[in-house]
C-alpha cells in the first residue's frame, strides 16, 4: 500500500485536523477504481503518526494486497468532496 497525505507535513496535518474531518480515499490500482471513500471527525490531536492512524482504521486494515493507494486529507466539512493536490513530493 502507498500512502499520500495533504498537507504532507505531519505536525501541520495533525493541527489542521483538530475540529475538522479527515477524508480518506482508497484507490485500487489493479481495477483503476475507487474502492472506498470515507471521512471521520477529529476531536483531539492524534498521538500516533498520521500514517499509523490511517493504517489502523478497520477499513484499511481489512484490505489485502499491495495494489492500493491511500489518500488522506483534511476537510473542513464532511460534505466537502474537493480533492486536494497530492503532486507535492514527500
Amino acid at each position: 500500500m502507498k500512502f499520500y497525505f495533504n498537507p504532507i507535513d505531519e505536525n501541520l496535518f495533525k493541527e489542521k485536523a483538530i475540529g475538522n474531518f479527515v477524508r480518506t480515499l482508497i484507490f485500487n490500482e489493479k481495477t483503476n477504481e475507487i474502492h472506498r471513500c470515507y471521512s471521520r471527525k477529529v476531536s483531539k490531536k492524534w498521538k500516533q503518526s498520521i500514517k499509523n492512524n490511517i493504517e489502523s482504521d478497520y477499513r484499511v486494515k481489512k484490505l489485502s494486497g499491495n495494489n492500493y493507494q491511500i489518500y488522506s486529507w483534511v476537510a473542513t466539512s464532511e460534505l466537502n468532496l474537493e480533492l486536494p493536490d497530492f503532486s507535492e513530493k514527500l
